[in-house]
């Protein structure tokens, strides 16, 4: 099984803790690329690479964003004539079983595309009473996810025009675009730090703010509007989900978080850029 498998890890300016991340898994895996998009490598990272023999480091030397990486990852990963391939967060450490659980789901069926875990953080957000052990879903975040190569190439890959933010979500719609499933096993948590989050209680309910840094919102914006002129016509119901979780996140910046007139430039600075076709990288 672990020969079907490679993994791809994208990195950005990473805390040395990224080491012990990626142990969580190294095993589980026939081989690891590490695309590295940060300002300067790794001394610790290009050690580890040295040191491992089922590990290649690929540095940018610039950031060519998260779909680009992945891209490099997955092309790589055939070229080498793996099956399947990991895609993980720098952020993110996995479960013991998390690739043979993801595998197993993958050989019990012929139309599956993607198989998730669920994604826990410090507030448990994501964490819901396992009801069935899996469940078909709409959607699902990057870190953590296997997926089938032959689809990949089916689908064609990821929108490098996303650059960041959005392209998995993207890459989920190409799914039920080419009527594959995605699965999520419902008791296989990944403990993925997701953004900054914090919590706050008002009125006995608590929130929980991202608190994204201000360029975030950028990318955000711009990419959540191409993917309303790609999908929206084809697949109202999902991309109302998407749009409204978006709106929901811009409430909770301008209630609770910090620099909200900052974030709010970024957000109408992504907007003008779709308006004018920008797309790619823009800080």
């Amino acid at each position: 099984m672990v020969n079907k498998v490679a993994g791809v890890v994208v990195l950005y300016n990473p805390d040395p803790d990224i080491l012990e991340n990626i142990t969580s898994y190294i095993s589980q895996i026939g081989f690891l690329f590490i695309i590295d998009n940060s300002d300067f490598a790794s001394d610790f990272v290009k050690s580890y690479y040295v040191s491992n023999n089922k590990v290649e480091y690929i540095f940018n030397n610039a950031n060519l964003g998260i779909a680009a990486a992945l891209n490099a990852g997955a092309h790589k990963a055939l070229g080498m004539g793996f099956q399947y391939l990991l895609t993980m967060d720098q952020d993110s450490k996995a479960p013991l079983n998390l690739v043979s659980s993801c595998v197993s789901i993958f050989e019990g069926s012929n139309n599956v595309g993607l198989v998730t875990p669920i994604h826990g953080n410090k507030y448990g957000t994501h964490i819901k009473p396992v009801v069935s052990k899996t469940e078909k879903v709409t959607m699902a975040m990057t870190s953590g996810n296997l997926i089938s190569l032959d689809v990949y190439k089916k689908v064609g890959g990821f929108d490098e025009d996303f650059f960041l933010d959005y392209m998995d979500i993207e890459y989920c719609f190409k799914l039920h675009l080419h009527h594959y499933d995605l699965i999520r096993i419902n008791d296989l948590v990944l403990d993925h730090n997701e953004a900054d989050l914090t919590e706050i209680s008002i009125f006995k309910k608590k929130v929980h703010p991202h608190n994204h840094k201000p360029f975030r919102w950028y990318y955000k914006t711009r990419n959540m509007f191409l993917l309303r002129k790609k999908y929206k016509n084809i697949f109202p119901e999902l991309f109302s989900i998407e749009f409204n979780s978006y709106l929901r996140m811009i409430a909770r910046l301008i209630l609770f978080e910090k620099y909200k007139i900052r974030k709010i430039k970024m957000i109408l600075l992504g907007w003008w850029d779709y308006l004018n076709n920008k797309k790619g990288k823009k800080f």
